[in-house]
């Protein structure tokens, strides 16, 4: 009965933050396979700008009071991400980068997962 009130009420609901929050990770998705025919020196710009789109987003939600802590470290773990691939755009050979973009954006996806986002493993 609560939660219906505070549905009602304006609050956040469950249904609108998953749902936002895989466009988000959908859009992003998206944005990244347009970059398959894109040179590195292109891509890598690229790609971390859709990345730096997407974590305003992120921090844009709206989740449930439920939801809240974990979002929260869904959040940093995405800055994580986006601090990984700021470094592989800006030093393309630091191999040592590109592992923490991969590791980084396994961590956010095993939050994601946790929070049941269906959208924000790829």
């Amino acid at each position: 009965m609560l939660a219906l009130a505070l549905v009602a009420c304006g609050g956040p609901d469950r249904e609108t933050f998953v749902a936002d929050a895989n466009a988000a990770c959908r859009d992003r998705a998206a944005g990244q396979e347009a970059l398959g025919a894109v040179d590195e020196e292109e891509m890598l710009p690229a790609a971390t700008e859709l990345y730096e789109q997407e974590l305003e987003r992120l921090r844009a939600l709206e989740p449930t009071d439920e939801d809240k802590a974990r979002h929260a470290e869904w959040v940093r773990a995405s800055e994580a991400v986006v601090q990984a691939w700021r470094a592989v755009a800006a030093d393309p050979a630091d191999l040592a980068a590109r592992t923490r973009v991969l590791e980084r954006f396994q961590r956010a996806a095993q939050i994601a997962g946790r929070l049941g986002l269906s959208q924000c493993d790829a």
